[in-house]
């Protein structure tokens, strides 16, 4: 599943999502099909335990509150569907909060199926204060009447302390209903005992495909799964676009988009083994039988496993007519949402404004998880530079495009998967145009019902 890009000043580190991005949210990583309405992102994913997990700490008693820390009182009730090393990190530092606030319980609930769990329990009064997910939920959520809105705790100087695609993706037609912790992405992971430095334009990435791919030994340019998320980075490269959030209309048939669907299949589709399948493009790679990969944060443990000495960076610019222009993958921002019904909002939002802006407590989050921080004061601490995933998919950020936070998005995915499935029939004499023009028309149908 997926994660980011920043590294040296980055208040404009996220990009304001044009948008849509991404991300984070539930998919596979062990699939090729697209995620339903997320990005493939291990942090969402749900968790296939047999029953719902309680975790709660007592707090410690003969504790002080540090004079920075604004203090609750009562029980925050926290709904999740985090894989157990996160929530061990989740949970150390709400035991850390409830030491400097002692009059505060966290309890963490885990739900094996976190939205069909929401959507019954908050309309019936049963749900919880706050719910762990990607951003991409927003738009669906505030929808259906199932979030609390937070506008008179989200002041400007708060809020100025996030990347602008981390501001877009907390606030859904004018509110504000969750609060970003983390983003994510896809970018080059590259071998570097093969390729000494990563490219820095798209011809020298071009240059180092050609070099390595040998079809016939099974041995490729690159490695790269192919599906309506991961080559969203190209769709997007000219100023194209799968659905845009602001007007609510899908762009498949938009001249830049079929720009950059012929740009991939022309240029990169060519030195790939042919077949989109995730795994396979992914032990390709861990099996040093291409010198990159494109994919996302939450690849990298499967990397090291493979013991590969390795290097991150992010898709780069393609020169055309004299202009520079950056693919622009989809990306995601993790939040922490505030539930309809919440039952102590004033404690929930100290507890979240504390997580989200203690800048050691980010910082955790960030050298545990591999999290790619948003709250921009962590991005210029040296730890963070100087760890190479976090700082590699930090410039990877940079240039993403948040995921679309509208319910409509929902009928998209098929559209342009389905797309992309009629172009591997025959990528090389593909009507791509006539496809995406034909698939648009599936989409628009999609969302008028």
């Amino acid at each position: 599943m997926k994660k980011g890009l920043f590294a040296l000043l980055l208040v404009g580190v996220l990009v304001a999502s044009v948008v849509a991005s991404g991300c984070i949210g539930g998919g596979g990583t062990t699939s090729s099909s697209s995620p339903a309405t997320s990005s493939p992102s291990p942090s969402s994913s749900t968790v296939s335990s047999p029953s719902e997990t309680t975790t709660s700490s007592p707090s410690p008693t003969q504790t002080t509150t540090t004079p920075e820390t604004e203090c609750g009182s009562g029980k925050v009730v926290i709904w999740h569907a985090m894989q157990p090393n996160e929530l061990e990190v989740f949970q150390s530092l709400a035991e850390e909060y409830m030491a400097m606030c002692p009059d505060v319980e966290i309890v963490f609930e885990q739900k094996p199926n976190l939205e069909d769990a929401l959507k019954a329990a908050i309309p019936a009064g049963q749900g919880p204060d706050l719910f762990i997910w990607a951003h991409d939920w927003i738009g669906k959520f505030a929808e259906a009447g199932l979030l609390e809105p937070i506008d008179n705790y989200v002041t400007k100087d708060i809020l100025d302390q996030f990347a602008p695609a981390a501001q877009e993706a907390i606030q859904y037609k004018g509110h504000f209903y969750a609060m970003p912790f983390a983003a994510e992405t896809v970018a080059i992971i590259y071998n570097k005992d093969m390729v000494k430095e990563p490219p820095k334009t798209f011809d020298e990435m071009k240059a180092i495909m050609e070099k390595y791919n040998d079809p016939d030994n099974e041995k490729y340019g690159i490695a790269y799964p192919v599906n309506a998320y991961f080559i969203s980075a190209w769709a997007q490269a000219f100023g194209g676009y799968y659905f845009d959030d602001e007007t609510e209309k899908p762009g498949l048939d938009d001249p830049k988009t079929i720009e950059g669907f012929e740009f991939f299949f022309q240029n990169i589709w060519p030195y790939m083994a042919p077949t989109a399948d995730y795994n396979t493009q992914q032990s390709i790679f861990l099996e040093k039988r291409a010198p990159m990969m494109i994919n996302g944060p939450w690849s990298i443990a499967d990397v090291k496993k493979a013991n590969i000495n390795f290097g991150i960076a992010p898709l780069p610019p393609i020169t055309k007519d004299g202009k520079e222009y950056w693919p622009r993958p989809y990306g995601g921002v993790k939040d922490i949402y505030f539930a309809a019904g919440i039952k102590n909002k004033e404690a929930a939002w100290k507890f979240v404004k504390w997580f989200t802006t203690s800048p050691d407590a980010v910082k955790e989050l960030s050298l545990k998880l591999g999290y790619i921080p948003v709250f921009t004061p962590v991005l210029n601490d040296p730890d963070i530079q100087n760890d190479p995933v976090i700082y590699g998919f930090a410039q990877a950020v940079q240039h993403m495009y948040l995921m679309p936070k509208s319910p409509k998005m929902s009928a998209v995915w098929g559209g342009v998967d389905g797309a992309i499935n009629d172009i591997l029939k025959d990528p090389a004499n593909a009507d791509i145009p006539a496809i995406l023009k034909q698939h648009q028309q599936e989409i628009l149908s999609n969302i008028n019902g």
